[in-house]
């Protein structure tokens, strides 16, 4: 039980890029730029539907998914693949300089940029920009500007008000 725990916990890590150490070194720069540059667009679609059916999993969300389960078991073959592609076959040198260098849990760390790119393409999307444009309708823009764009934040900004 404790090594499928562990397993799970290296999954998830490696695909959702969870922190485990505060400062990258650079063995783990190393190996971000290279799952960047090992990464196709299929990869990261493979990366991003998996994502969506592990997130859909979480009980205030799966009402809102009807992911099969024939579905989530295809999407972990697929990631399985993508992630023993770019680890052991196309970034192996860099994942083992990582793992001596700054233990196993460090290996998350490095897919820190790789999600970071993939998660400005998603909202460069026009479907996900629309849904974000939404969102905005709907705040009260006065309220925010009155709230946070205080005499002092507008002087930081170079417009000197109230003299």
């Amino acid at each position: 039980m404790k090594k499928l725990l562990g397993q799970i916990a290296l999954a998830t890590s490696l695909t959702l890029g969870v922190v485990a150490t505060t400062q990258a070194s650079s063995t783990v720069d190393a190996l971000s730029q290279c799952l960047v540059q090992a990464t196709t667009a299929t990869d990261k679609t493979t990366v991003l539907q998996w994502t969506f059916a592990a997130l859909a999993q979480h009980p205030d969300l799966n009402s809102m998914s009807s992911v099969t389960t024939a579905q989530k078991e295809q999407l972990d073959k697929n990631l399985a693949q993508v992630l023993q592609r770019i680890l052991v076959e196309q970034c192996s040198s860099q994942t083992k300089a990582v793992i001596q260098a700054d233990g196993f849990e460090a290996v998350g760390t490095s897919f820190q940029e790789l999600g970071t790119i993939t998660g400005n393409e998603i909202l460069k999307t026009p479907q996900v920009k629309n849904q974000l444009n939404g969102v905005l309708k709907h705040v009260d823009m006065g309220k925010l500007v009155t709230t946070f764009l205080t005499p002092d934040i507008w002087n930081k900004l170079g417009v000197i008000r109230g003299q």
